[in-house]
């Protein structure tokens, strides 16, 4: 819809809105605002009251009557200064005057049969109190727990959908304010009667010029000007055609006739301890059904706004202030509950007018009314808010049924669609479940697609973060692909467990050339997973199991861990652990694991010339005379070998035990970046750079270290070039390796 309104900026103050609000300009149309808002309300103010108050307690309408006024000029005052949003207003509605009105019955029904009206009416008044401040204090118990934000979670096409539905049952309730017949199969006859028909058909021309003019000039003073125009027309046609006024009221052409005066009953506190139980009892059905009802149609109606008025609201404030104005009603005399009117919050909009003075004016308005105005009613030609109704109707359904198609994808539209027709045959509650019911289907069936795979890799590209020798990773460069990573994402449930497996199967089946030997489950990134996928973990455990393959999980979440054990789809392997801390520990035991088979594993020691003469461009006479510029270290676990932040003055050979690097954060926490162990090089790059270390190396296990420092480099290059050249080259190929592999993991990660 149109947002016309200058107000919509969230830095604008209350006093700099009120100053713009009261331009004579900006006043005026918040006048006719008003007007039209209190016309379409103070239309349906009699049908809330006969809702409510009929039977037994037929003979207290005019008290109905202003114990709906009170209510409403409550809820206008509290929600217009406090809601969140200026464009907020509050109206009873129909909905929970029907459900009111079944819980007076239920009392009533639940009353001694001897009771005469004037004992039952301040108990059931009494009752229809209680009602409003139950609902009203769980409304705003929701907002103060912030449980209000649960509306976030509502998708979007349901809220159009709901809007669709909304505006079917607006456009259809001016059909049945007008003629008392609603627009259903069996109604056709009767509507296109001539009598019936002469009455809709001026309601629903009037409704297609607004929404025609509207569409075309975007003018805010449309709707003003052609409700004078109608008006100055029907009051012609009355005087001029038919030449009796008041036979034209008599036909029925104007709003019904109200008591002159309009009750507003105090509350008669005495009458709380003559309140029989079982009256409360026979009410507390009801009273559930109001609460469940208006929180979720506070919900949705809220968020209704939100898409009318194309700014963001903070549910839980608006849950606090509609349930606080709900509560205050009810103690100053009022009872009848209400919730946002999207209808309301759109003709704001397009009048571009302040929201919150407009609550005010029309809250005066209805106070005027409560005093002196029982006569305005009958001054009111019906087709007039019936047209009103049917404008907004059109208005939603135009832009829910007829512009979403170009703006929604085509499931979401069907959503819309179908809450809408769902609404229009069994009402709107049964349209929202309905919707809600598609929604997850949709949403089950769109995830079920969706590739939990994060990453499918293979241990010769994304190996563990342990470096080896140059012998174990030319081993392992080799024969990694028969270690087989998956990383899986997301949440895990029947369709998507299936089609993991299915795949698994046929990457284990067709390549046949590649004798894996293990498969890695990482579950970093997976949320959970249903006990339904436990049968798709169990088939993949028996699949691998026929292969000769041994399954292993990774960061798996601690309350998953007893799901896959007791489901018999994690064992012990080998004398290593059910489930691995994480990624890099399950590939360094997968990687031990092939090493060992290859006798490479046992290799705890490799001398510098070793590592040297493994390389085939460095000739063995370098690889043993840089043994002389070396400095041999012991070290035992825990001995800190370079410390973040020092001076790089040495690097250092690993010839036996193992170390790690480690990263200090700000905090406490200390994060592990690699392991060294016997054959490689640390601290290399700081000593080229001649930089401060980065990291700290500490040992984890006792060995001997061959240290090389600067002097000894400047030394060897001084005197002995050959050597140092070798040296310089011995590097290059190390860094190079690790360059490589880095890449190989990049590329793959990218595909």
């Amino acid at each position: 819809m149109q947002n016309a309104s200058p107000f919509a900026s969230p830095d604008l103050g209350f006093r700099e809105a009120i100053r713009i609000a009261l331009r004579p300009s900006s006043l005026l149309r918040s006048v006719f605002t008003s007007a039209i808002i209190w016309l379409l309300i103070a239309s349906a103010v009699p049908s809330y009251a006969k809702l409510i108050f009929h039977g037994k307690m037929a003979d207290y309408f005019a008290a109905g009557l202003g114990i709906t006024l009170v209510s409403q000029i409550v809820m206008l005052a509290v929600t217009s200064l406090a809601s969140f949003d200026h464009a907020t207003i509050v109206i009873p509605q129909s909905p929970t005057a029907v459900i009111q009105g079944f819980i007076a019955s239920s009392a009533v029904a639940a009353a001694p049969a001897d009771m005469s009206p004037e004992g039952l009416f301040p108990m059931v008044y009494w009752i229809i109190v209680l009602s409003s401040v139950l609902t009203g204090g769980f409304i705003m118990l929701l907002g103060i727990t912030r449980a209000g934000d649960v509306v976030r979670y509502i998708p979007y096409p349901i809220v159009g959908g709901f809007l669709a539905g909304l505006g079917w049952l607006i456009f259809n309730a001016g059909f049945a304010f007008v003629v008392d017949h609603r627009v259903a199969a069996e109604t056709l006859p009767i509507l296109m009667a001539g009598d019936v028909f002469a009455r809709w058909l001026p309601a629903l021309i009037f409704a297609v010029c607004v929404l025609v003019l509207q569409e075309r000039m975007r003018n805010v003073m449309i709707m003003p000007a052609m409700i004078i125009v109608a008006v100055v027309l029907f009051y012609a046609w009355a005087y001029l055609v038919i030449g009796d006024v008041d036979a034209v009221a008599e036909a029925g052409w104007f709003l019904p006739k109200v008591p002159e005066s309009i009750v507003w009953p105090p509350l008669d506190l005495a009458a709380i301890a003559r309140i029989d139980p079982a009256m409360i009892g026979a009410s507390a059905g009801g009273i559930l059904t109001l609460i469940i009802v208006c929180a979720l149609n506070v919900f949705f109606r809220a968020s209704a706004q939100e898409l009318v008025s194309s700014r963001e609201l903070d549910f839980n404030r608006e849950c606090t202030v509609n349930g606080a104005a709900n509560i205050a009603s009810s103690m100053a005399g009022g009872g009848v509950l209400g919730y946002h009117g999207p209808a309301s919050t759109a003709l704001v909009e397009l009048m571009g007018v302040y929201g919150r003075l407009v609550g005010i004016i029309l809250a005066l308005m209805f106070w005027l009314t409560l005093m002196f105005g029982s006569a305005l009613f009958s001054l009111i030609p019906r087709f007039l808010p019936a047209g009103l109704l049917m404008y907004f109707g059109l208005q939603f359904m135009k832009e829910w049924l007829l512009e979403s198609w170009f703006k929604l994808p085509r499931q979401d539209y069907v959503i819309v669609v179908v809450i809408a027709l769902a609404t229009a045959l069994f009402g709107l509650l049964t349209g929202i479940g309905l919707g809600l019911v598609l929604a997850m289907s949709f949403f089950v069936l769109e995830y079920s697609r969706m590739n939990v795979i994060k990453h499918e890799l293979s241990a010769d590209v994304h190996g563990s973060n342990l470096d080896r020798s140059f012998a174990e990773n030319q081993f392992l460069q080799q024969e990694g692909e028969k270690i087989l990573i998956f990383r899986l994402q997301g949440y895990l449930f029947f369709g998507t467990a299936y089609r993991f497996y299915e795949h698994v199967k046929r990457v284990v089946s067709a390549e046949a050339d590649i004798q894996f030997r293990y498969i890695v489950l990482d579950f970093k990134a997976v949320s959970g997973f249903d006990v339904s996928t436990i049968n798709d973990f169990r088939k993949l455990k028996q699949l691998l199991d026929r292969y000769g393959i041994e399954l292993l999980f990774s960061s798996v979440l601690p309350h998953l861990q007893p799901l896959l054990a007791d489901g018999g789809i994690v064992g012990r392997i080998s004398g290593g652990p059910q489930f691995f801390d994480d990624l890099d520990h399950a590939l360094e035991w997968c990687e031990n694991a092939l090493l060992a088979g290859a006798d490479l594993h046992t290799q705890r020691q490799v001398t510098v010339e070793e590592q040297l003469s493994q390389h085939a461009m460095i000739d063995s006479r370098d690889a043993s005379a840089l043994q002389r510029y070396l400095e041999r270290v012991e070290t035992k676990a825990g001995d800190v070998v370079v410390r973040q932040g020092d001076e790089s003055d040495a690097m250092y050979f690993i010839e036996s035990g193992r170390v790690d690097v480690l990263l200090q954060g700000d905090g406490p926490e200390v994060l592990r970046l690699r392991s060294m162990t016997a054959g490689t090089v640390i601290g290399e790059v700081g000593f080229y750079l001649k930089k401060a270390r980065t990291a700290s190396i500490v040992v984890t296990e006792p060995g001997v270290l061959q240290r090389f420092s600067l002097e000894a480099l400047q030394q060897m290059e001084a005197s002995d070039p050959r050597t140092a050249s070798a040296l310089h080259m011995f590097i290059t190929c190390a860094l190079s390796d690790r360059l490589s592999t880095t890449n190989r993991v990049i590329q793959e990660l990218m595909d």
